[in-house]
């Protein structure tokens, strides 16, 4: 998975977001108004989804890694960008 600085979220596109938190102050976290579960960190290691846009993923990683929580935070989102498509129709014995 490529790091969250390479993500093709586009800013305006709602996307899919799978956050790997680890270390860090326990906390509970729920947005209001969206389709995601709560986020609840027991300050040892959480894998987590969020449905929203690249800005409002940015937000909650920004967040997570501040001062008040102070994790580490991996982000990926599952976008499929052309190297993984090319990849995936190779493998599938089909053309690009």
């Amino acid at each position: 998975m490529a790091d969250s600085s390479k993500q093709d979220g586009k800013p305006g596109r709602v996307s899919v977001w799978t956050f790997l938190i680890r270390g860090g102050e326990p906390f509970d976290l729920k947005i209001k108004n969206n389709l995601s579960p709560a986020l609840n960190h027991d300050g040892r290691m959480t894998l987590w989804k969020m449905v929203g846009t690249d800005d409002e993923a940015a937000s909650v990683e920004a967040w997570v890694k501040g001062p008040l929580i102070g994790a580490r935070v991996e982000r990926h989102t599952e976008v499929e960008d052309a190297e993984m498509l090319a990849i995936r129709n190779e493998r599938l014995g089909r053309e690009s």
